[in-house]
């Protein structure tokens, strides 16, 4: 292979690594985008993480709570949590129990900024995820405008083992169904359905809407015309079945609004001030060779806000803010580090690209001493980040998350990309070389 068909590939490789780097970077920060899936719910991952109580004025409400029997009040408020995911995105809200006073507490954002369909209201959420939520199929045609009857259910709680939300094209109008998967005990018991007819379903004993069994799976239906009403009614049935009925009631007590928080807009201030001056001095300090590291680090924060939203992290907690910090600029010194020693072998000791590539980067004898300490910087954060992450505090906990993702993603960058970027780039630096030494 010539040295021009080598950096034509290598060309048309770094493009697509760029167009991969730019792409998730649209997708992360232009809110409203919905291209990103998270859980059943489509949002960037910005306007996920913008739901953060940190952006924008909140609703606290209390609760009383009376709790079934063999009812726990942790389950509870886990119920809870999923339910605001599931239906509304809203996967850094807050819910506690006080197991002393028997009060429930929900914090969630006063406005929805994501979904630009369903604009409940927040006394309607609170009023729609804090409802029993016992789901019931009934072995009645829904057509015939029936009536709750114990008697005639036929599949419960109990016999479902998978719920999601797929929309259908109806007539220019985009609608919604809740589809479940049943256990083999379910399966077993809805044969006794036929696949024509629209049976009845039930929330807490009343009748809500219809379902169709396909052989396979439930689809439960909300054909109406209005399509946010369609989706928003199909997502709070999906999150009853996922989180299961609350077996507890609860009864407002209260509720307040804080006034209007802007720290969320000051970390992303101080988050991209930092990253900026990362990539400043990644290319005044190494030119051409500096957007290697800028360019897998961008990867690096990408990566981490998709799967921050999906691994729900309240990223915008004090401490998850500065354990991101401090992740970012450890993974940024540990990329410094390696491309300074190249820097130095060409400049000062007159070695030619690859040369001092290889004695720097690679995986030698040489930089044993380098490698390994390294490696244990790396694994020093990662296991003060598992130590912090299993002290249930809202400190420790969240700290520890982001140091342990930040420790897995700067070993990546560090020891992967960047290695495997700066050894691609070789024939372009050879060719300067080579015309530099033709030229004197």
């Amino acid at each position: 292979m010539t040295l021009q068909t080598k950096k034509i590939l290598i060309s048309l490789l770094l493009c697509l690594v760029l167009a991969l780097t730019v792409a998730l970077g649209v997708f992360c920060f232009i809110p409203n985008f919905e291209v990103n899936m998270v859980g059943d719910y489509y949002q960037s991952a910005y306007a996920a993480l913008q739901k953060s109580a940190a952006f924008t004025d909140t609703v606290k409400a209390t609760y009383s709570i009376k709790l079934d029997d063999d009812a726990d009040g942790e389950n509870v408020v886990n119920a809870i949590k999923t339910r605001l995911s599931k239906t509304y995105g809203y996967y850094g809200s807050k819910a506690d129990y006080d197991k002393a006073s028997g009060i429930v507490t929900v914090e969630i954002p006063v406005s929805d900024n994501t979904n630009t369909r369903v604009k409940p209201t927040a006394q309607t959420i609170l009023n729609n995820v804090i409802v029993n939520g016992k789901v019931e199929i009934l072995n009645v045609d829904y057509s015939s405008s029936p009536s709750y009857s114990e008697d005639s259910v036929v599949l419960t709680q109990e016999h479902f083992r998978h719920a999601s939300v797929r929309s259908y094209l109806n007539q220019n109008v985009t609608l919604y169904i809740c589809r479940v998967r049943l256990t083999k005990e379910g399966a077993k018991l809805a044969e006794a359905l036929a696949e024509s007819t629209p049976y009845t379903v039930a929330i807490d004993g009343s009748v809500e809407t219809w379902v169709y069994w396909t052989g396979s799976e439930l689809q439960i239906t909300y054909a109406y015309t209005d399509e946010a009403t369609s989706e928003e009614h199909a997502r709070a049935m999906n999150a009853y079945i996922s989180s299961g009925a609350l077996n507890a009631t609860l009864t407002q007590e209260g509720s307040t609004t804080t006034a209007e928080n802007n720290l969320g807009w000051i970390y992303l201030a101080i988050m991209g001030a930092v990253v900026l001056a990362s990539f400043i001095f990644f290319a005044v300090r190494y030119k051409a060779l500096g957007l290697i590291p800028m360019v897998t680090q961008a990867l690096a924060v990408f990566v981490f806000m998709f799967f921050g939203v999906l691994v729900h992290l309240e990223i915008f907690n004090i401490a998850m803010g500065i354990g991101v910090v401090l992740s970012y600029v450890f993974m940024t010194v540990f990329s410094a580090l390696g491309f300074e020693k190249v820097r130095k072998l060409m400049v000062d000791g007159g070695k030619n690209y690859s040369v001092a590539r290889h004695q720097a980067l690679a995986f030698s004898r040489d930089n044993r001493k380098d490698i390994f300490i390294s490696l244990i910087a790396h694994g020093a954060l990662l296991v003060l980040g598992i130590i912090l992450w299993v002290i249930p505090t809202l400190v420790t906990a969240p700290l520890g998350n982001a140091f342990v993702y930040g420790a897995v993603l700067s070993l990546i960058v560090t020891f992967g990309l960047n290695r495997l970027f700066a050894l691609m780039v070789s024939p372009f630096f050879e060719v300067k070389k080579s015309k530099a030494k033709s030229r004197s």
